[in-house]
């Protein structure tokens, strides 16, 4: 039986099962969103193309497999180019299906004003995709099946496929065989992530490492998004080290182990915990750059670094933190293999340490005045939240980086955060993916600001019935720009903004709607505690001042310190 090419290409992705798919319909991929209302894939439209881009992005980050999403061509794809740029940055993996015009009309060296031509469109999309196919022949459906299997070998990161709009009705290519090498525009992404997967590990780069680690005093851990899903051997490798842990704020996107006492509750921005990372004797790096957000600029005191990835250049480290050793490996098979040899202890300072770190980084908090508002916010939204399976999507927002760089994590508790390109308007259109991707319920963390970038997939929320909680911090301003101009010119500028009433907003697209005031005693958990047991979407609007935490660069100790 004969299939189009639009046909072709859904078939491989039911085949590698992708079961949700994100876009918005354009004049030239309508044959693709046909094919895919004909399969068994949940189509979700959504009402900008690069909700549908963060939406995917989600999906990756909560699962380890590529989402999918599908644009059409010019405008349609161009408006996905942050949402990937963000997904390249913290390494989640995802598939971007677009088109362009016709064969007939696509020539690279001119325009010729055709609607939603770019004649170098693949070229846009080069710097943040892993690999980038333009396609033309009939076989079209293997390239992408391949470039789906490319963006999930780690190091894992989002790739791109264009198809001419007049393909994907011409007839298939049999099953399996992939276009003509001569008919496919390859890019790969100068400098970024390599398409292989990591060497075969031999027993000597383990035992280095154990070596290393054995004969330190106070080794410890610092566990990046590259090593986020294997929670529970990295505990168990820090007990037999006495090891205190420290998770990133990527780590936590999958972080599957129980709340274990060698794991640091608080972010290394808080000074007690980088006073305790300043006395390590070997710091072991799994899967993590050392970025900048996370080390305030590379100021963290961190060496010996004794590192594990599977990116060669991320494994061998640069000036500002290079590594002692480096084993480019699977960052899971590692951990297991020293778990085999390196010898437990008896004693160590892992637990005293943890527990002192964590107790005096309290205490500050407790002795912040400026972080009180933001210490209430998490407490409620803590107690609110309890132990149900949930997915806690933070924006680039004042709640947001409180939440993401303090809100307890739980067995069930996922949190992800937007720290590779620190992209405003992310945790609203990535929750729609969340809520399809996890099992419990999403929850986007929002400012008033970052809500609007993407204030249209409330419709999105509602035609779906998607299980999602849009918490909206309404300060009527861009809250952390604020500080930064009250703190640098004493006086606002460019950042109040005319707010809209959210919760009268969402109830137009009749999602239930609580207003609360932080300053209000228990009214905030009372309110997120109602919506949070609302089927189908719900939505809080949350007043009162805050102030942005310590791991806000604003805020950072170490930079004031050098000041």
């Amino acid at each position: 039986m004969s299939r189009n090419v639009a046909e072709a290409v859904v078939d491989e992705l039911v085949e590698a099962g992708v079961e949700v798919v994100f876009g918005l319909p354009g004049v030239h991929n309508l044959s693709l969103f046909a094919a895919l209302d004909a399969s068994p894939i949940r189509t979700v439209v959504v009402r900008h193309e690069a909700a549908a881009a963060y939406a995917a992005d989600a999906v990756g980050r909560l699962t380890g497999r590529p989402g999918v999403c599908v644009t059409t061509s010019g405008p349609g794809a161009a408006n996905a180019i942050t949402a990937m740029g963000e997904a390249q940055a913290s390494r989640s993996p995802l598939l971007h299906i677009t088109t362009t015009v016709a064969r007939r009309h696509l020539d690279p060296s001119r325009s010729r004003g055709v609607l939603h031509e770019h004649p170098r469109q693949r070229d846009l999309f080069v710097p943040v995709s892993k690999v980038a196919l333009h396609l033309y022949g009939a076989g079209a459906a293997a390239d992408v099946r391949d470039a789906l299997a490319v963006a999930a070998v780690p190091p894992q990161a989002p790739t791109y496929v264009e198809l001419p709009t007049d393909l994907l009705d011409d007839e298939a290519a049999p099953a399996g065989i992939p276009d003509d090498e001569s008919r496919r525009a390859v890019d790969r992404s100068p400098g970024g992530p390599r398409l292989s997967q990591a060497p075969e590990l031999g027993s000597a780069e383990p035992r280095g490492l154990a070596d290393r680690l054995a004969a330190a005093e106070r080794p410890a851990i610092w566990v990046g998004s590259g090593a986020a899903a294997c929670g529970a051997s990295i505990a168990a490798l820090a007990e037999r080290l006495h090891a205190p842990v420290v998770l990133t704020h990527s780590a936590k996107r999958r972080w599957d182990a129980a709340p274990h006492p060698l794991v640091l509750a608080h972010p290394p921005h808080e000074p007690p915990v980088a006073e305790l990372l300043d006395e390590c004797d070997a710091l072991l790096v799994l899967g993590s750059d050392l970025d900048g957000m996370m080390t305030q600029e590379f100021r963290l005191p961190l060496e010996p670094i004794l590192r594990v990835d599977v990116d060669p250049e991320r494994a061998a480290g640069d000036d500002r933190y290079a590594s002692a050793q480096a084993v480019v490996a699977d960052v899971a098979e590692v951990v297991e293999a020293l778990l085999k040899i390196v010898p437990e202890r008896s004693h160590g300072w892992g637990p005293q340490s943890v527990a002192a770190a964590d107790a005096g980084a309290r205490q500050a908090l407790a002795d912040d005045a400026d972080a009180r508002g933001g210490l209430a916010y998490l407490s409620a939204l803590d107690a609110a939240l309890g132990d149900r399976d949930a997915a806690v999507v933070c924006d680039m927002a004042v709640t947001g980086y409180w939440a993401g760089g303090y809100l307890p994590l739980r067995p069930a508790r996922r949190i992800l955060y937007p720290l590779g390109w620190g992209t405003l308007g992310f945790a609203l259109p990535a929750s729609i993916g969340a809520a399809v991707a996890h099992p419990g319920r999403a929850v986007a963390i929002c400012g008033d600001g970052g809500a609007l970038f993407a204030i249209g997939e409330l419709a999105t929320l509602a035609q779906e019935r998607l299980d999602v909680t849009v918490v909206v911090h309404n300060d009527a301003c861009y809250g952390m720009l604020r500080y930064d101009e009250e703190r640098h010119f004493g006086r606002t500028f460019a950042v109040d903004l005319e707010a809209p009433d959210f919760t009268a907003l969402a109830r137009s697209f009749d999602i239930p709607a609580w207003n609360a005031d932080l300053s209000a005693g228990r009214d905030f958990e009372s309110a997120l505690t109602a919506a949070l047991a609302t089927d189908g979407p719900s939505l809080v609007e949350v007043t009162g001042d805050l102030s942005p935490p310590r791991v806000t660069s604003a805020r950072w100790p170490l930079a004031h310190a050098a000041a």
